[in-house]
């Protein structure tokens, strides 16, 4: 295994260890990857023993968040040290904790003291979590600006961001939540998860 990644590698290989699993086309889609570029980076890495394929989806080696873990450490060296950065670090956790509020109600809603899952009869109250839900994504999207400076790959976010916010509008409320689609909380679970990995951080909560 190659102690090296190519950005493209490292794009592609930090997408299926964000996923677990993931296609060419997904990795497509969740980045400013390629697909046919995609799929390329992923034979190469699959031949350095970053990556196992099954079929035409790609998981993570046991080898792979150690080697993502050393290249962050490389490629972001200066990025861990930019007080802005570390700012909008600080600032993503406040608002990651509010986010975090914001789906749990948008899942469960209080009925005679004991929490039930919402059944989205009450526009209202779905309404009022929605706009909630829009004002975090657009603190958020301010945030990432600042990573994108740095880092181009992060404008991959905004978009999507972007995508399921404008499906959820059309009301495709799924987009909200879903665990198997590109909602707006697996994207933001994404970011968490990169986020961390480029600042060499570990999880709070």
């Amino acid at each position: 295994m190659t102690d090296t990644l190519t950005d493209t590698d490292y794009t592609v290989l930090n997408a299926v260890a964000l996923k677990k699993m993931a296609t060419a086309a997904q990795i497509a889609a969740a980045t400013d990857v390629a697909e046919a570029e995609a799929r390329a980076a992923l034979d190469r890495l699959a031949d350095q023993g970053s990556l196992v394929m099954v079929g035409d989806a790609a998981l993570p080696s046991d080898d792979a968040t150690e080697q993502l873990a050393q290249a962050a450490a490389q490629r972001y060296a200066q990025l861990r040290e930019d007080p802005e950065v570390h700012e909008m670090a600080e600032r993503f956790e406040v608002v990651n904790s509010q986010f975090l509020q914001t789906i749990s109600a948008w899942q469960l809603v209080e009925v005679g003291g004991k929490k039930v899952a919402n059944d989205h009869a009450d526009a209202d109250y779905d309404g009022k979590i929605l706009d909630r839900l829009d004002k975090q994504v657009a603190r958020l999207s301010r945030l990432i600006e600042v990573l994108e400076a740095r880092d181009p790959r992060f404008h991959a976010y905004v978009r999507r961001f972007a995508d399921a916010g404008d499906a959820v509008n059309r009301g495709d409320v799924d987009l909200v939540s879903s665990p198997v689609r590109d909602s707006i909380h697996n994207v933001w679970f994404e970011f968490h998860e990169d986020l961390l990995r480029t600042l060499g951080r570990a999880r709070k909560e």
